[in-house]
């Protein structure tokens, strides 16, 4: 004899199906899924946008707390960035103590300190004078610990000279404020000393070198150093730059 039982439609709840759907994707990349990874991953998220555009990012972090959603330092290196106003920035590097994330907001609501280092080529200053300044043509050469010589084609109304003749600036690279600048103490073209007449007036024309005013941080320089083809930049960050909006 054959028994013939009634059907029985089970139903399930959208929330009862969200829930499992989520158990097993979890299941599935546990790893992604932990509160560590969780805060860890915000936190990678969110540095890359106050380093600025770059072609490559990388992020370290140090010191993670995932109960107090927090970080004892992170340090975020971007390569080749692009800020306005400046030449591209072969590294910089951001590095933040006192890391504090919130998880509702998915941003950084608290960072205790901040400071950047930043390293411009002279190829990229040569490239940024002769794009955005009044110069022709430019070639940068460096002097521990501070020091510039521009060999330069200026592009001056009063101040022409004849095709093929150079002008040779020398000078000390220092930090002001957001700006990297050139002091102009000796010019000469020809063999001829301009230093009297025309310090101030190239002066005007090149600097600043860089200004970092557009970074997505408020910065000052602290102190620069030239050695080899680099320019480095050591720069104090305001922490208030990462409060909530």
């Amino acid at each position: 004899m054959i028994i013939v039982l009634p059907r029985r439609e089970v139903h399930i709840s959208p929330s009862r199906l969200t829930v499992g759907i989520s158990g097993v994707i979890c299941g599935l990349f546990l790893a992604s899924c932990t509160p560590t990874s969780l805060v860890e991953q915000g936190i990678e998220r969110e540095l890359p946008k106050y380093v600025g555009p770059a072609e490559h990012y990388d992020v370290e972090i140090a010191g993670l707390d995932v109960k107090r959603a927090s970080a004892d330092s992170v340090v975020a290196v971007g390569e080749r960035v692009r800020p306005e106003g400046a030449p591209v920035i072969d590294r910089l590097s951001l590095h933040l103590s006192g890391v504090v994330y919130d998880k509702q907001t998915e941003r950084l609501s608290d960072v205790e300190s901040v400071s950047l280092t930043a390293v411009v080529k002279t190829p990229d200053l040569s490239d940024f004078l002769e794009t955005y300044r009044n110069v022709r043509e430019a070639e940068v050469t460096l002097q521990a610990p501070n020091r510039a010589a521009l060999r330069i084609r200026p592009q001056i109304d009063q101040f022409a000279l004849p095709n093929g003749i150079t002008v040779d600036v020398g000078g000390e690279l220092v930090g002001k404020d957001t700006q990297l600048r050139f002091e102009v103490d000796s010019v000469s073209a020809a063999g001829i000393d301009l230093s009297a007449i025309a310090a101030d007036r190239l002066s005007e024309a090149i600097n600043p070198l860089a200004d970092l005013k557009d970074l997505p941080i408020e910065v000052e320089i602290a102190s620069v150093v030239a050695a080899g083809e680099s320019i480095g930049m050591e720069v104090i960050g305001d922490p208030n730059s990462f409060s909530p909006e």
